[in-house]
C-alpha cells in the first residue's frame, strides 16, 4: 500500500489543520496524520487566548470564553485588571481543534487518524515523505512534494532530519478541569511564588458553564519540581480561590510540554517545513501557543501551496517561512524569551516588588505586555509609570528591550 499526496502534514494540532486549510483552499492534495485516536484529545493546553484573535482566525464565538477580570497574586501582592471589555479568553480547546479539522476537511484535506509516523523518507538530501503505521497495525509509506511537521514539542520529523535537536528546556503543566459551581466565571488568575509555582506560575482559568481549568506549569530543567504535586495545594490552599473553588470537583485530569527555548535557527529545508510548537513558534512570556500555532501554520500551508505551483520545493524557495515568520513575529518572540529568563529564577520578594510594578501599569499596558506585543511605546510607558526603574537594574532590562526593538536606548532619548 502507497500514496502519494502534494502536502502531507504530520500532527493534527491546530498548527497541521489550520496548515491543512491554508494548502487544500490553494488546490493542493492535503493529507493531514494524526497519532492520536481523534482531534483534539487528549488535552495539553489550558487555553488561554486573546479575543482579538480569535476573531481575526475567524473562531466562532461559542468556542471561546470572554474573561473581564484578571487576577495577578503573589505571596505578599494581589492586582486586579478590570476590562469593561474583555480581551483576554479561554477557548473550548477540543471544541476549537475540532473545528479546525472541519474546516480543513471542508476546503479539500483529508484527515487520518490513529496513524504514527515510524520514518522519514529522506533522498537526495530532500525529504520525500514518510513511513506510517495505521490504526489495524498496517506499515506503509505517503510520499509527498512538501511534509510539514506540525507534531508539537515532540519534533517528530525535525529531529530526525537534522532541523536542530530536541528541546532541553519547556515547561511542564499539569492541571485539572474542575465543575465549580461557586467560581465567579468573569475571573482569571494568574499566580506566582515558590509555594505554588517554583520557576513557573498557576492559573484559574474558567472556561463557562460552570467549569474552571486549575493548574501550574513549571520550567525543566530550571528546577527539578514536579507540576503535578502542586495541584491540590492549589486547589485548596491558595486564600484567593479558596471559596471560589469550594465544593469543586475535577472532572478532566490534563498535562502537557511547551518548548521554552525560542523559536528553532530554521524552519525549512527541501521538502521539509516546521511549524507550531515544533519550530518554537509559541511565545515563551506565558507559555501561550495555540493563536501562534494557528498563525505559523496558515503560513507554512500557504509556502507549500506556493512551492507545488511553482513546482520547486527546494529549501531557497521554502525559506519564505522563515521570512515571513521572522518578520511578522521574530521580534516579539526575541523579546518574550528574554522575559522568560529574566523572570525565571525570580524570589518570592522579586515576584512581590513585579506586582508592585503592575500596580503603576493600565489595564491596557498589561494587556498588551502579556499579549507579547511589545513596541517603543509601551516600553517608555511602562518607564513613565515607574521612573524608579531609571536608578535600578531596570534601566539595563528596558534598553535591552529598546535595542530589540532597533528603537534608541534610554540614555540617548533622556539625552
Amino acid at each position: 500500500m502507497a500514496d502519494e499526496k502534494d502536502v502531507l502534514i504530520v500532527g493534527g494540532g491546530p498548527a497541521g489543520l489550520a496548515a491543512a486549510e491554508a494548502a487544500a483552499s490553494q488546490g493542493a492534495r492535503t493529507l493531514v496524520l494524526e497519532r492520536q485516536n481523534e482531534i483534539g484529545y487528549p488535552v495539553h493546553t489550558s487555553g488561554g487566548s486573546w479575543i482579538s484573535d480569535m476573531k481575526a482566525l475567524a473562531v466562532p464565538e461559542h468556542l471561546y470564553h470572554p474573561v473581564a477580570k484578571v487576577i495577578f497574586v503573589s505571596p505578599q501582592r494581589e492586582v486586579v485588571l478590570r476590562y469593561p471589555t474583555p480581551v483576554a479568553c479561554v477557548v473550548d480547546v477540543r471544541g476549537l481543534y475540532q473545528h479546525l479539522a472541519g474546516r480543513a476537511v471542508a476546503a479539500g484535506a483529508q484527515v487520518r487518524v490513529r496513524h504514527t509516523v515510524e520514518k522519514v523518507i529522506v533522498e537526495d538530501g530532500r525529504v520525500a515523505g514518510v513511513s506510517v503505521k495505521n490504526h489495524v497495525s498496517e506499515r506503509f509509506n505517503i510520499r509527498a512534494a512538501v511534509t510539514i511537521d506540525a507534531s508539537g514539542v515532540a519534533r517528530h520529523i525535525g529531529v530526525r532530519t537534522d532541523m536542530g535537536a530536541a528541546f532541553r528546556r519547556y515547561g511542564y503543566g499539569a492541571e485539572y478541569d474542575l465543575y465549580a459551581p461557586n467560581y465567579p466565571q468573569d475571573e482569571l488568575f494568574l499566580i506566582m511564588g515558590s509555594a505554588y509555582a517554583p520557576r513557573g506560575y498557576a492559573w484559574a482559568f474558567p472556561r463557562g458553564n460552570g467549569r474552571v481549568r486549575l493548574g501550574v506549569g513549571v520550567l525543566h530543567p530550571d528546577c527539578d519540581d514536579d507540576a503535578r504535586v502542586y495541584l491540590d495545594s492549589i486547589m485548596h490552599n491558595v486564600p484567593q480561590l479558596r471559596e471560589k473553588l469550594k465544593d469543586a470537583s475535577p472532572v478532566e485530569y490534563h498535562t502537557g510540554l511547551f518548548p521554552s527555548e525560542g523559536p528553532v535557527e530554521r524552519f525549512s529545508r527541501a521538502g521539509l517545513l516546521l511549524a507550531g510548537d515544533a519550530g518554537g513558534h509559541g511565545s515563551t512570556l506565558v507559555g501561550e501557543g495555540i493563536r501562534f500555532a494557528i498563525y505559523a501554520g496558515q503560513m507554512a500551508g500557504k509556502v507549500a501551496a506556493e512551492a507545488i505551483k511553482a513546482g520547486d520545493t527546494s529549501g531557497p524557495f521554502l525559506e519564505r517561512l522563515d521570512k515571513r515568520w521572522r518578520s511578522r513575529f521574530g521580534r516579539d518572540m526575541d523579546i518574550s524569551y528574554m522575559i522568560n529568563k529574566h523572570i525565571a529564577n525570580y524570589s518570592d520578594a522579586q515576584w512581590d516588588s513585579a506586582l508592585d510594578l503592575m500596580k503603576r501599569l493600565t489595564s491596557a499596558q498589561m494587556a498588551q505586555a502579556l499579549r507579547g506585543d511589545f513596541n517603543a511605546s509601551l516600553v517608555m510607558g511602562i518607564l513613565a509609570r515607574n521612573p524608579g526603574l531609571v536608578a535600578t537594574g531596570g534601566k539595563r532590562f528596558l534598553d535591552r528591550m529598546l535595542e530589540r526593538i532597533n528603537k534608541p536606548t534610554l540614555a540617548s532619548v533622556e539625552g
